[in-house]
């Protein structure tokens, strides 16, 4: 289990296609490039000190909300099953998603 610390925020980031609508494989290079340009997740955990510094309550944030981020920012991990997270900063958290 990744328990966040301070003013981070632990994401499950978008799959990346690996396959294109007609069929066409995409090399893992690309794929892997793709995956670290993603901007979007599902937020899994948020850190005790998030937005804290700007004014604002950890809470605006929660497990299943979604979020747009900045590009490439943060740092990915990888949890005991191999599942890969992303470790973004409370700045770099852009804006929540409603569907």
């Amino acid at each position: 289990m990744i328990t966040p610390l301070l003013h981070t925020i632990l994401i499950k980031p978008d799959d990346v296609e690996t396959k294109t609508a007609s069929g066409i494989v995409i090399p893992d290079m690309v794929t892997e490039k793709e995956r670290k340009a993603v901007e979007y997740g599902t937020v899994i955990t948020v850190g005790p000190r998030a937005f804290i510094d700007y004014g604002s309550d950890p809470s605006i944030l929660k497990g299943g909300d979604r979020v747009s981020f900045a590009r490439y920012s943060g740092k990915v991990i990888k949890d005991v099953d191999g599942t890969e997270f992303v470790l973004v900063n409370d700045i770099d958290i852009l804006a929540k998603v409603e569907e």
